[in-house]
């Protein structure tokens, strides 16, 4: 009997686990962004999707507020973290980030009118969102966070989540002055 029970828990150690797939829905972060892009980053199995976030992500969420947000994604145990603000009266300009882009170790990426780069494991891209109206110099900024990598088939896939994020923050939430200019698809890295 010792021996039997023996061999079934062997076997029962050795049996290949099945782990779940990671179910990412249509749209994350308040319904606001494509699941798309989060599930191109995110295992296809491992512990399930599940989702935090602070502050306004969805500009038609009923929220009359504008309040930089932070949304942070789970899924087979990864995490990508999409954060977004307005740097009103900055010191920061688009001459800063170009600077940036250009440093040692970074990648730079640009969808016209916004630019931004890659570095260790963040993806920037900015937009210039000054009004004409007040003369306020401002700029957009959003941060994708995953994992360190310079593969840049990753850093293509963490770049078009904040291509997407920019559209809507830039065109919906903070109403960019040329927000609707900036170009749909995928931003070019390098």
């Amino acid at each position: 009997m010792g021996v039997l029970a023996g061999a079934g828990v062997t076997a029962w150690q050795m049996w290949p686990s099945e782990e779940a797939t990671v179910a990412v829905p249509a749209h994350v972060c308040e319904s606001a962004l494509p699941g798309a892009d989060v599930k191109a980053l995110l295992p296809a199995k491992g512990k399930q999707f599940a989702e935090w976030h602070t502050g306004t992500f969805n500009p038609e969420g009923g929220s009359a507020s504008k309040v930089p947000g932070t949304c942070k994604v789970y899924g087979g145990g990864k995490s990508v973290t999409i954060k977004h603000s307005l740097y009103a009266g900055s010191d920061y300009t688009m001459k800063d980030v170009a600077r940036d882009a250009s440093s040692k170790g970074a990648t730079r990426i640009a969808l016209g009118e916004a630019k931004g780069f890659h570095e260790g494991d963040t993806t920037y891209l900015f937009v210039d969102c000054s009004s004409v109206q007040d003369e306020t110099k401002a700029l957009v900024e959003v941060d994708i966070t995953y994992q360190k990598t310079t593969d840049r088939a990753v850093i293509q896939k963490m770049a078009s989540l904040a291509a997407d994020t920019l559209r809507l923050e830039a065109q919906k939430l903070w109403t960019c002055d040329g927000a609707d200019g900036l170009p749909k698809g995928s931003p070019q890295v390098g």
